[in-house]
């Protein structure tokens, strides 16, 4: 195991950096400051945050075993402005991630960034931007430019290991009462294991895609809320989404859920001309999904269906739920698990995700699922996982910030090559890929002023 000094260095030199800033703006919420100056100091805030992520996989998906370790400590200094003339302001995050180990194919867990197939550590301001707001809680408008978090914003969402991914652009939210408005207009990327900011591309990497739009509208009433979201990759693909949950206040005390989902996948001209060793599916990809969630006692449960259809000719297709390569995509459908995604072409699943309440502090539970209905030149094929978890938060003191998770467990799945499962010699069965995982995560957060 060797830890990269210069990255250490690095973070502890801007940590050290930090502290006359913090003695500075506490200094500046005793005295008098100008007063077109005062909200902007004066509600600055600087949080740090630690996050240790250990992942391994041995999986057979491909064809060939692969032993997939990787292990780094992440560290994000999220700065928060307050707003100058009560409009403008300014957020910005510093990411930096060590490289603790790692086995020879760490690529395949995205926590430490592939140099060339070594694994390093890395450095990046992830976000930067820009902020401007009228109105108030009720009734607003905000603007942000630059590099910034689009978490589930219209089609598009980030990704997190050991720090999270972000987005280049123009993003805007409106509303009023009970309607939310959001849009987004994107160019770049950078993802969770790199410091590189890159184009989108498509699947075959052949294209360069200049851009992703992208929109939501919500209507949220107490017991109700319906969103469509709309979202396009320049000439490459359209995903078009609905989400209807129903929450009622008669059940608050069991926080009960319902939620029906639908989403729809067009591609568009780059999408149909590449060959279906790369796309997932040939024109139109559909995914249908409804999940209830509750709680009774220590108990919470959350019971999930879906059903997907992807036609892919000569392969078997899946539903795609990211725009582009180099983007993350909206999908909240318990057919995202943790060991497989269950998108597959005519491809049907039930899960049921159970969790305990051991005290007020500690949870364990599983996250099962099973899939089937999928075929391949006649042959059916299934796969599914149970995976085990266990969650310490503490609630008092100085460790209330803290959280710690551990989880593991089998799958099971198909292993493919290009779209394509592999069939036994006989060709009447799909060749097993017996997958097990562990993952260990702690995180802890605290804010310097």
């Amino acid at each position: 195991m060797r830890i990269n000094t210069l990255h250490k260095l690095s973070v502890a030199l801007l940590t050290s950096a930090l502290l006359p800033l913090s003695a500075y703006a506490e200094s500046q919420k005793n005295d008098t400051t100008p007063e077109f100056l005062a909200d902007f100091v004066n509600n600055s805030q600087l949080d740090f945050s630690l996050r240790n992520v250990f992942k391994n996989l041995n999986t057979s998906d491909y064809g060939e075993r692969s032993v997939q370790t990787a292990w780094g400590q992440g560290f994000t200094l999220d700065y928060r402005s307050g707003y100058l003339a009560d409009m403008i302001g300014v957020d910005a995050s510093y990411y930096s991630v060590l490289k603790l180990a790692n086995s020879d194919e760490f690529y395949g867990r995205s926590v430490l960034y592939n140099d060339n197939g070594e694994a390093k550590g890395f450095n990046k301001m992830g976000q930067i931007y820009g902020k401007f707001r009228l109105g108030d809680d009720d009734t607003y408008f905000h603007l942000y430019s630059g590099w910034k978090e689009l978490r589930k914003w219209g089609a598009l969402n980030i990704s997190t290991r050991a720090i999270p991914s972000s987005y280049l652009g123009w993003s805007a939210e409106a509303g009023t009462g009970p309607l939310r408005l959001r849009g987004a207009y994107v160019t770049r990327y950078t993802d969770r294991d790199s410091p590189e900011k890159v184009h989108f591309r498509s699947a075959d990497r052949k294209r360069q895609i200049s851009n992703i739009s992208t929109a939501d509208v919500k209507y949220q009433l107490q017991d109700y809320s319906a969103l469509y979201f709309w979202g396009e990759s320049h000439d490459y693909m359209r995903r078009q989404g609905l989400e209807l949950e129903w929450k009622p206040s008669t059940m608050a005390g069991n926080k009960l859920r319902v939620t029906s989902l639908f989403y729809l996948n067009q591609g568009l001209d780059n999408w149909t001309e590449m060959s279906t060793s790369h796309k997932t599916f040939n024109k139109n990809a559909y995914h249908y999904a409804l999940m209830a969630q509750w709680q009774a006692d220590r108990w919470k449960h959350k019971v999930g269906a879906s059903y997907t259809v992807a036609k892919l000719d000569d392969g078997l297709g899946r539903f795609e739920w990211h725009l582009a390569k180099n983007s993350r995509g909206t999908f909240n459908s318990m057919a995202d698990s943790w060991g497989n995604d269950y998108v597959g072409h005519k491809e049907k699943m039930i899960a049921w995700t159970p969790g305990y309440a051991v005290t007020p502090e500690i949870e364990v539970g599983a996250v099962t699922n099973y899939g089937w209905g999928m075929k391949y030149k006649g042959v059916s094929i299934d796969r599914g996982e149970t995976l085990l978890y266990t969650r310490w938060a503490p609630v008092d003191g100085k460790l209330k910030n803290l959280s710690v998770q551990l989880s593991g467990g089998p799958s099971w799945n198909f292993q493919s090559k290009r779209n394509k499962p592999i069939l036994n010699e006989s060709q009447d069965k799909a060749l097993l890929a017996q997958n097990h995982s562990i993952e260990l995560q702690i995180d802890y957060k605290f804010k310097i002023f």
